[in-house]
């Protein structure tokens, strides 16, 4: 990265705007100054103390976003908010010329929003939001530095003009509560945001063609924004998002950190086929070893099939969502530890799935209140039940039967020696 010494003026088409009492910029600025010009957090507090504090740690998120620049031909960045100290930036205003052109006299609002923006190469500019993307751009142009031509929307927000700060007491602190205020407000995409909109998570492309395609979902999935489902919805087998989770676990393909960062790129065509067709291979063999999936598949929405299998008295172990989920996580389990899928669904299928019977009696359903426990230390013993009571080795889990044993008894309440004795009729 160049110091500041080395950095020439620049020159930055923009628009000048206020909002509050900020005056600022949206600029056009190729990657490459964005890479030699925007720093981190720095220079905001005085106290290098503080500065450390504010410090963001670049980690691996910036290496996804670099592979995104680096693999992604439809890639595109919302902008960058950037805060300008020192130096002396200079703005001049253009004058749009509309006399024998259909614009007529322009408002007056828009007299003074186009000019250009002159750097000086002295001042220093810190990435208020968007310094994991400064960072990933840095990668980038590294590994490829044609990247460094396209260019990115970044904002401009005048912070401190001098080069000292008391010079200028009141910048610094505008520009912190800016940088808080931002972070704050700003609001993280949704789950299901990315499954109805991503087209680069192959999980919530394989999910939305299941719902649009395959005859288990049709018309039988909730579109909540939650995982829980209400008994009074008598048509879906389960929400969106958990249909999602599901995916998320049976078609994960590689290690957990790197199966995320795959999920940010689209994969090819054909790869996507594959993902689907796994998909459709598991829920085929789900649907022939179940016979209320099958009930619900053949039927239509009006005949409220999912309503005879989640009501308030319990129901089927695979309409409730910590069921379904806890039946995919164990199927996964067996899956990982050689079984084959088809086989997996087989020796599942034996296990008790009437939700108000032993062994889920107390520790899934709540069988004086008529409710679904779903506390994660209730969900991980449910877990470990079904994958120790198909065959599985409990120290593939890294657990084993004794802490079962008293897992079970406690959330229970009952003696673990009588509990043990149970365990071992549960083993198909």
């Amino acid at each position: 990265m160049p110091s500041d010494d080395d950095l020439q003026p620049l020159k930055l088409p923009a628009l000048r705007a206020h909002m509050g009492d900020w005056i600022y910029y949206i600029c056009l600025m190729k990657m490459r100054d964005i890479a030699s010009r925007i720093s981190f957090a720095e220079e905001i507090h005085i106290s290098e103390s503080l500065n450390e504090l504010l410090q963001r740690i670049v980690t691996d998120r910036s290496k996804d976003i670099a592979t995104y620049l680096l693999s992604q031909q439809q890639r595109l960045f919302n902008a960058l908010v950037v805060g300008v100290y020192g130096g002396r930036p200079d703005w001049y205003e253009l004058t749009v010329q509309t006399e024998g052109s259909d614009l007529d006299q322009l408002p007056g609002y828009m007299e003074g929003v186009l000019g250009i923006l002159r750097l000086d190469g002295a001042e220093r500019i810190w990435a208020i939001d968007g310094q994991h993307r400064v960072a990933g751009i840095r990668q980038a142009i590294q590994e490829n530095p044609e990247i460094g031509e396209e260019e990115v929307c970044v904002i401009f927000v005048a912070g401190v003009t001098s080069q000292h700060a008391d010079e200028d007491p009141t910048g610094y602190e505008r520009t912190r509560r800016l940088f808080t205020t931002l972070n704050r407000y700003a609001k993280p995409v949704s789950k299901t945001d990315i499954i109805a909109l991503d087209e680069d998570d192959v999980v919530a492309i394989v999910t939305r063609r299941l719902v649009e395609e395959y005859g288990l979902f049709y018309d039988k999935i909730s579109i909540r924004q939650t995982r829980s489902i209400p008994v009074t919805d008598t048509k879906s087998l389960t929400s969106i998002v958990v249909l999602y989770d599901v995916m998320n676990i049976c078609l994960r393909d590689r290690g957990a950190k790197a199966w995320k960062r795959f999920k940010t790129i689209r994969p090819s065509d054909d790869e996507i086929e594959g993902f689907y067709n796994r998909a459709v291979e598991f829920w085929q063999l789900l649907t022939e070893h179940f016979p209320p999936l099958q009930e619900l598949r053949e039927s239509v929405p009006a005949e409220a099939v999912a309503g005879r299998h989640r009501h308030n008295r319990g129901g089927h172990l695979l309409f409730r969502p910590v069921g379904l989920l806890a039946v995919a996580r164990v199927l996964r389990y067996l899956v990982d530890n050689g079984t084959q899928l088809a086989e997996a669904v087989r020796l599942v299928s034996q296990a008790p799935m009437e939700i108000s019977a032993p062994p889920w009696a107390g520790l899934l359903w709540d069988i004086v209140n008529k409710r679904m426990l779903t506390a994660p230390e209730n969900q991980k013993a449910a877990r470990w039940l079904l994958f120790y009571s198909v065959g599985g080795d409990l120290h593939r889990l890294k657990t084993n039967l004794d802490r079962l044993r008293q897992e079970y008894a406690g959330i229970l309440n009952r003696d673990p020696n009588e509990i043990g004795k149970y365990l071992a009729t549960l083993r198909i």
